[in-house]
């Protein structure tokens, strides 16, 4: 019976996780598929090369925060309610830490924008900022009640954003067909879906404890809990850092060595392939907690690893079909036929997809175990290998070349992690007990 009630509530957070993040990213990508056409291949181009830059800096803030958030979070839940205290103060250095990087991230973002852009993008890139900035916000929100696991909250965050994010497009594309507007429309659905967030979780996590006013808790900043969790969170951060390069690193040669226009029809395919990692994402997110939960149980967990990795590239190897069978269709569907050449990008990307989808778990299983050096250090060897890959078959290649060298650098990610894997699970497991673990005050 308690196995059946597990498998009950399991299946009902998927759902709702699936609705919800299938729903705001999907809003997402259609916003920005919509608007393809009427921007044309250049204006798109710029879009692409905007929302890329704003996003690797804006990935500057989270610090390792969001993923050290969810994995604390529900291991004091774990702990019951006597650790409510506990909690409070974990989310408020989160947030604390990632407010002060906020800083030195508007710094970069109109930098980049002075230096590098002008006119009609140099704006655009100012816009996305603001949209990339309040995106981070909310997605560390949403770490925060997936560590609760408030799947239900999480799910009318996630709907929100996606009601926010279909307005700002239908407004977009029937009033401000430009890449401005694209962009302003971007930006206030961003912030819309941060002040809710706010509130959302406001209510659950009271700024009151014990008898401290909340004005003087406010301003209390647990130094000591802040010094462990970036000593944590860091090496996680500069894995998810470099991850984000070597995956996103392709767009800045493209367009270095291409230009403008077939960095849009290289940028059309990538869409797609960056929209097949909504599944992953998906199942991770409500599949982590229990990870993190089960890591002082070495054989719950290698189970719990093993079921999810045989989802996961089962789930990778039937997309990848899809995108691979069908990808004239898929491309002039959602793009139209000025983005026809995508197609050639988007069947070398389909290759990838499994493993695109098994190394979302198998990063995921290395952080659950408390090794997110190893993620760091593949991260770093993957964005080596990418961009060795990129100078060399882009010349030749353009997009195509950049397909492929994304697909040899995953297949080198998958190589990497099951080593780890390996490494891992043959070495004796230190005690939970005795282990290093965040003050908490």
């Amino acid at each position: 019976m308690p196995r059946a009630r597990g498998l009950r509530e399991a299946l009902r957070n998927l759902s709702l996780k699936a609705l919800s993040l299938g729903l705001e990213r999907a809003c997402r990508i259609v916003v920005v598929v919509a608007l393809a056409p009427v921007l044309g291949q250049a204006a798109f181009g710029q879009f692409v090369f905007a929302s890329t830059v704003t996003a690797l800096l804006a990935l500057g803030t989270d610090l390792g925060l969001g993923v050290w958030t969810t994995r604390s979070v529900a291991r004091a839940c774990g702990e019951g309610a006597s650790h409510a205290r506990s909690r409070r103060g974990i989310v408020h250095v989160g947030l604390a830490i990632r407010g002060l990087a906020a800083l030195p991230y508007a710094c970069a973002v109109a930098a980049v924008a002075l230096t590098t852009l002008e006119g009609t993008a140099r704006v655009a890139m100012g816009l996305l900022g603001i949209a990339a900035l309040a995106n981070a916000f909310g997605d560390h929100f949403a770490a925060i009640v997936r560590g609760f696991e408030r799947f239900g909250d999480e799910a009318r965050f996630n709907a929100t954003r996606a009601i926010l994010l279909a307005v700002a497009g239908l407004v977009t594309v029937t009033v401000a067909r430009s890449l401005v507007g694209l962009c302003a429309g971007l930006a206030a659905a961003n912030v819309g879906s941060l002040v809710y967030g706010a509130v959302l979780l406001r209510r659950l996590v009271p700024s009151r404890a014990g008898g401290a006013s909340p004005r003087l808790e406010a301003h209390r900043l647990d130094w000591a809990l802040a010094k462990a969790a970036l000593s944590q969170s860091m090496p996680l951060w500069l894995g998810s850092l470099f991850s984000m390069l070597y995956f996103k690193v392709d767009t800045l040669f493209v367009r270095s060595l291409a230009g403008d226009a077939q960095l849009g029809v290289y940028g059309a395919a990538f869409k797609v392939f960056e929209g097949a990692m909504i599944l992953p994402s998906i199942l991770l997110s409500v599949a982590f907690p229990q990870l993190a939960r089960a890591h002082g149980d070495p054989a719950a967990q290698g189970r719990l690893e093993r079921q999810l990795a045989a989802v996961l590239f089962g789930a990778g190897l039937m997309v990848g079909a899809v995108c691979f069978l069908g990808g004239t269709p898929i491309v002039r569907l959602l793009f139209g036929a000025r983005f026809g050449d995508a197609a050639f990008s988007l069947r070398v990307l389909a290759v990838g997809i499994p493993l695109l989808f098994l190394n979302y778990g198998l990063t995921h299983f290395l952080i659950a175990r408390d090794l997110g050096k190893m993620t760091q250090w593949a991260s770093v060897t993957m964005l080596g290998l990418n961009v060795v890959l990129d100078m060399t078959l882009i010349p030749r290649g353009g997009g195509v070349g950049a397909a492929w060298a994304t697909v040899l650098t995953e297949l080198g990610l998958t190589a990497w992690c099951v080593a780890g894997l390996r490494i891992a699970t043959a070495a004796p497991r230190i005690p939970r007990q005795v282990r290093a673990a965040p003050r908490t005050g």
